[in-house]
């Protein structure tokens, strides 16, 4: 090295989904407002970065979500409220307008993109990414991570000052996500807490196929041994082996871990769930009173969609064809219990591959909150999936994702003390 040269600093980044690419970013930017000499290389796996976050949102990518907070988070919520005061959902929609991608908001607060599509936040990302020097390694997966000297080997072949590891965790392998961030902390000898498929649709036992393939409102409650363990509301979705929808995917990660440890686990369906048990009964009972005539299979179709109405009806060992004058109190009370109440048996949740994200992770006493460096390797940096943090449907996950990205991008810089 001349006299005079300054040494150039490496700070890699395994992994270039969502959050790695955003750690990139923010590297790249904390090094250029330092005028620190810092080269931030990203490794991934995939012959393209950004895999899974084109199919985010249906391919639209619900970046975040204008209701924000700590109760929308499971696992280490507390991690994520830290994080996020750091970095929060105006930085980051701040990042990208100064990158040229602009938002809307739907009626649910849910943040998405105006062009509506997933392509355009990826392509904002590589851009800055681009304009800062940031560097892509593709079709390179990082298996061997070295602690060597004061950096990192990775592979046994590129050195780095500082390493993100942002590789996601086990859900969606197909994308990329294949668990295989876990196996490079198994050196350093870093907790992780159990992992489990979050946002997945429920198996249902003996499922009926008659309802597949209908669409309808509705609200799942999930309980085991009479204890609730969560509930949520929206289109449920009755597919061939069970229950899917956002409904059924929010309460997915509390089947998972309960079933995992023995426990029966059922879900509750309020096919109704605005209108209460009394009134539903009042609105039968004057039905029947004004329209004797009319066919059981009838009796629902003004509050449900008729199909879902008819395998109801058959639920309470009522013929379709039955005329409702002739439906006793009980048979009445019998229906009505079968749209607030049906109840199924969730033998298990869909797998890693059908999920959207990973429950569990890197544990929170593992990580310095303040820079997301974690504490049994200096200069180690996580982020993303692979901690233990999942959010709600509706932009949760990828405002995690940034907002952690973005710490550990900046702190990883930092760290290296140089002007």
């Amino acid at each position: 090295m001349a006299d005079g040269a300054k040494k150039r600093y490496e700070v890699a980044v395994i992994g270039g989904g969502a959050s790695g690419l955003f750690a990139a970013a923010m590297a790249a930017d904390e090094a250029e407002k330092a005028g620190a000499p810092v080269n931030v290389t990203v490794y991934e796996g995939n012959a393209r970065v950004g895999k899974k976050l084109l199919v985010t949102g249906n391919g639209r990518c619900n970046l975040t979500n204008e209701k924000m907070g700590e109760e929308y988070y499971r696992g280490a919520a507390a991690l994520f409220e830290t994080v996020y005061r750091q970095f929060d959902r105006e930085a980051m929609l701040a990042f990208f307008e100064d990158a040229g991608l602009y938002t809307r908001s739907d009626f649910a607060g849910r943040v998405y993109p105006m062009s509506n599509q997933a392509s355009s936040v990826l392509d904002a990302l590589r851009n800055v990414c681009a304009e800062r020097g940031v560097k892509e390694i593709t079709s390179c997966k990082i298996t061997s991570l070295k602690q060597h000297g004061a950096g990192f080997l990775l592979n046994d072949t590129f050195y780095a000052d500082r390493a993100i590891i942002a590789t996601g965790g086990k859900a969606a392998p197909v994308h990329g996500s294949d668990g295989g961030g876990y196996a490079l902390l198994e050196p350093f000898g870093v907790m992780v807490t159990p992992l489990f498929p979050a946002l997945t649709p429920l198996n249902v036992k003996d499922f009926t196929k008659a309802l597949k393939g209908i669409r309808a409102t509705g609200k799942i409650t999930l309980k085991s041994a009479g204890k609730l363990l969560a509930e949520a509301a929206g289109e449920i979705q009755y597919t061939d082996y069970g229950l899917s929808g956002i409904p059924a995917m929010q309460v997915s990660r509390f089947a998972a871990q309960r079933l995992s440890v023995g426990g029966e686990v059922s879900a509750f369906v309020d096919s109704a769930p605005d209108i209460p048990a009394e009134e539903l009964t009042q609105r039968l009972l004057t039905i029947r009173k004004n329209h004797p005539a009319m066919t059981a299979e009838n009796l629902l179709a003004g509050f449900l969609p008729k199909r879902l109405g008819t395998v109801l009806i058959g639920f309470c060992s009522l013929s379709p064809a039955k005329e409702v004058g002739a439906l006793h109190e009980n048979a009445l009370a019998k229906i009505v219990n079968a749209v607030k109440r049906t109840k199924y048996t969730v033998s298990s949740v869909r797998g890693f591959a059908d999920a959207q994200v990973t429950a569990g992770g890197v544990a929170e006493n593992e990580i310095d909150a303040a820079t997301m460096e974690l504490k049994k390797a200096k200069g180690l940096y996580v982020c993303g999936e692979l901690v233990d943090v999942d959010g709600d449907c509706g932009g949760y996950n990828l405002q995690w994702a940034f907002s952690g990205g973005a710490v550990a991008g900046q702190s990883a810089v930092r760290s290296l003390a140089i002007r």
